[in-house]
């Protein structure tokens, strides 16, 4: 899910993005090892594009800022 959050904080210029998730999800990749979590944070990065390319960029946003408010703004 980072992935996707990560990436659409930059397609949708949010204004702001959590830090605490940034650190969450920096442990996580450390933990999981970047083998593991690169593809990970990809397809997070492809599922905002298909969300993206079916639903209109900003439908995709207002979307994402709508389910993850405590994430994105």
């Amino acid at each position: 899910m980072h992935g996707l959050l990560r990436w659409s904080s930059g397609q949708c210029a949010f204004a702001q993005y959590n830090p605490a998730v940034v650190e969450d999800a920096k442990r996580c990749f450390n933990q999981l090892g970047s083998s593991v979590a690169a593809p990970l944070m990809y397809a997070g990065r492809e599922q905002f594009e298909r969300m993206a390319a079916s639903e209109g960029r900003e439908a995709s946003c207002r979307e994402i800022a709508r389910k993850f408010p405590m994430v994105v703004r």
